[in-house]
C-alpha cells in the first residue's frame, strides 16, 4: 500500500469505487416511512442492499438477529441504539481538512514489536507484527473548546474513499467483529494542573481521529479464527460500560514511536523522557478509555486529560515541536494465551509535522449539545 492523503487517505493508485453489493433480501426490509438514518440504502430496481453514496438512507430492520452466512463469512449487525447527527453531514473527512497529503503515510507493521509466544510470560519474546487486521483510511484533527466523546455519531463515514483492492466493502459487523474501527486522542493544549485533590481534567484541547475499515487480510483471519481475530472480537463483544475486571485479560493497548527525536534538538529532559518510553506499549483502561458500538462500528476513546501529571507536563511541553515530530501510531488488543499469538496489530499509520493550531478544524460543539437538548425536550 503507497502513501495516503488527509482527510480521505487511500493509497495514491488507480482503482475503481465502484458499489460492492450483497445480497441481504433474505435478512433486511426497510419501511417507507422509516427515519433516515441508516448506514444501508436500498437500490432503486432491485430488492439488493449495498453500502451507502449519500448520508442519508431509510432505517432497515433485521429479520435475523442472528445474522446470514454467506461463503463462510457471518454479516450481522449490532443492537444498539441509532444515532444521528443532529447537524447534519458534519463530515470532517470532507474538504474541510487544512492538512496536507504529505502529513499522513502508511506504516509498515512490522515496526512494531509485539507479543509472540509460545510462553510469553516466561520468555518476553516479541517480534515484527503480522499485517494489520484494518487499514488506516483518514485521520481527522478537530480543536473544540472542551473534550467530546462519541464523536462518529458526528461523522459521514460515506464521505471516505476506500480501496475496493484492501478493503471489505461491504457489511455492518462481520463475523463478530465492525466494518470500521474509530480510536480518538483526546488531547489538552492548556497547562496542566498540580491540584490532587481539584485536578482539570477538561478543557481546550484537540482530538485526532483515526478512521480504519476492516482488511481483506482481516476479513481472511474471520474466517480462518485466527487468535487476533479471536482476541479482537472477545473485546468488542460485551457491552461498552462493563467494568474491565468483568471483561477479562484482553486490554487495549497503544503504542506509540517518535521515528526522528534525536534529530530534530529538544532538549536534554525531553530526549530523555521520549528516549525511555518511546515504542513502549501502555494499557488504557477506565477512567482514560471510553468505548461505544454503532451499527457498523467501534469506537475507542482515549482521553489523555486525566493522565497523571508528569505525562500531561511532557506533553504540554513537547506541544510546540509537534511540527517536527514523525510518529507511528499502532493499536492492539493485547494478547496472553499461547492461542492467541502472535500479538497482531488491530491498526497504525505514520503522522508527520503535525501543527495542530493550523491543521486542526474547529468544531463548536455548543451547537450539538443545544441542539440535542432541544431534541430531547421536544421528544
Amino acid at each position: 500500500m503507497g502513501s495516503m492523503m488527509m482527510p480521505s487517505c487511500y493509497p495514491k493508485k488507480k482503482f475503481n469505487l465502484k458499489d460492492s453489493k450483497l445480497d441481504l433480501n433474505e435478512v433486511f426490509s426497510a419501511d417507507d416511512d422509516t427515519p433516515l438514518s441508516s448506514v444501508w440504502t436500498a437500490s432503486e430496481n432491485t430488492s439488493r442492499y449495498h453500502t451507502p453514496q449519500g448520508s442519508t438512507t431509510p432505517e432497515l430492520k433485521c429479520k435475523a438477529p442472528e445474522g446470514i452466512c454467506i461463503e463462510g463469512v457471518t454479516y450481522s449487525i449490532w443492537d444498539v441504539p441509532e444515532t444521528k447527527a443532529i447537524i447534519p453531514q458534519l463530515a470532517v473527512h470532507g474538504s474541510v481538512s487544512k492538512v496536507t497529503q504529505t502529513k499522513l503515510s502508511y506504516c509498515d507493521p512490522t515496526r512494531f514489536k509485539l507479543r509472540v509466544g509460545p510462553n510469553y510470560p516466561v520468555n518476553r519474546k516479541k517480534g515484527p507484527s503480522p499485517p494489520a487486521l484494518y487499514n488506516l483510511r483518514a485521520v481527522d484533527m478537530l480543536s473544540h473548546s472542551y473534550k467530546i466523546k462519541h464523536i462518529s455519531r458526528f461523522f459521514d463515514r460515506s464521505k471516505t474513499k476506500l480501496n475496493p483492492e484492501e478493503d471489505v466493502m461491504e457489511g455492518d459487523i462481520i463475523n463478530g467483529i465492525p466494518r470500521f474501527f474509530i480510536v480518538t486522542y483526546m488531547l489538552p493544549s492548556y497547562s496542566p494542573s498540580m491540584s490532587l485533590f481539584n485536578p482539570v481534567t477538561d478543557g481546550p484541547g484537540f482530538t485526532v481521529v483515526f478512521f480504519f475499515v476492516l482488511s481483506k487480510r482481516g476479513l481472511e483471519a474471520s474466517i480462518k479464527k485466527t487468535g487476533a481475530y479471536r482476541v479482537l472480537r472477545r473485546f468488542c463483544s460485551p457491552d461498552c460500560d462493563m467494568p474491565d475486571k468483568k471483561r477479562g485479560p484482553n486490554l487495549w493497548k497503544n503504542v506509540v514511536s517518535v521515528a526522528n527525536f534525536k534529530d530534530i534538538g529538544l532538549n536534554y529532559y525531553l530526549t530523555k523522557y521520549i528516549k525511555n518510553y518511546n515504542a513502549k506499549p501502555w494499557l488504557s483502561r477506565s477512567p482514560d478509555m471510553h468505548k461505544f458500538k454503532g451499527r457498523d462500528y467501534y469506537e475507542v476513546d482515549v482521553d489523555i486529560h486525566v493522565y497523571n501529571y508528569i505525562g500531561l507536563r511532557f506533553m504540554y511541553e513537547l506541544k510546540g515541536s509537534l511540527n517536527k515530530l514523525i510518529v507511528d501510531v499502532g493499536f492492539v488488543v493485547q494478547s496472553e494465551k499461547d492461542d492467541e499469538m502472535p500479538e497482531t496489530l488491530l491498526g497504525g499509520g505514520r503522522l508527520s509535522h503535525i501543527n495542530y493550531e493550523n491543521d486542526c478544524v474547529p468544531v463548536d460543539w455548543d451547537k450539538y449539545d443545544e441542539a440535542e437538548r432541544a431534541e430531547q425536550k421536544q421528544g
